[in-house]
Parts: structure tokens; C-alpha cells; sequence
């Protein structure tokens, strides 16, 4: 399965690779890396991520408080955010449709 990202998705998960890589070098690339593994199993599992309300799912990304938060489209799995799990919950649903 592919794998899409809205704009604001790449933007949000862009900001966090720099705010990491800013804190340590080498951050940056680990939470970026961490970032699309997860999204690669999610292609490979659609279903592993937690369902939320409506139509998206979330999945964790091991050892960074960050989700990616996603749907599933007949052909693709399109990345909706890169959400950080403490700041503005569900600030992201506008860019579900």
C-alpha cells in the first residue's frame, strides 16, 4: 500500500526532525527515521493503529511522543498529521475529508 501525506503532515513532522536535531545531533535523523518506519508498518497493517472517531486511526512512534494519525483509502494509507500527544488534541480533524 502506498503511503500519501496531507501538506501540514510533512510540514509538522519536518518542524519535529529540526526541533530534534536542534536538541542533539543525530536526533533529528533517529526521529525521522522512527517516523517513516512507523508509517511503513502501518502500509504493511492498516489495522494496527488505534481507532479514533470518525475515520482515522493512530499509531505511537516508538520513543518520541508523537502519532502519526492516518486513514485508510482504498489504495493508499494518507498520513493526516504528525501530532505531538500533549499539544492541541485533535487539531488536525479539519483534514480528515
Amino acid at each position: 500500500m502506498k503511503v500519501g501525506f496531507h501538506p501540514l503532515a510533512l510540514e509538522e513532522l519536518t518542524e519535529a526532525g529540526q526541533f530534534y536535531e536542534g536538541r542533539a545531533l543525530g536526533l533529528g535523523r533517529r526521529f525521522l527515521d522512527a517516523a517513516e518506519r512507523t508509517a511503513q508498518l502501518l502500509a504493511e497493517n492498516p489495522a494496527l493503529g488505534s481507532p479514533s472517531p470518525g475515520v482515522v486511526r493512530s499509531l505511537g512512534i516508538p520513543q518520541f511522543p508523537y502519532a502519526v494519525v492516518y486513514r485508510v483509502d482504498s489504495d493508499r494509507l494518507f498520513v493526516v498529521a504528525v501530532a505531538h500527544f500533549r499539544r492541541r488534541p485533535k487539531y488536525w480533524a479539519g483534514r480528515v475529508r
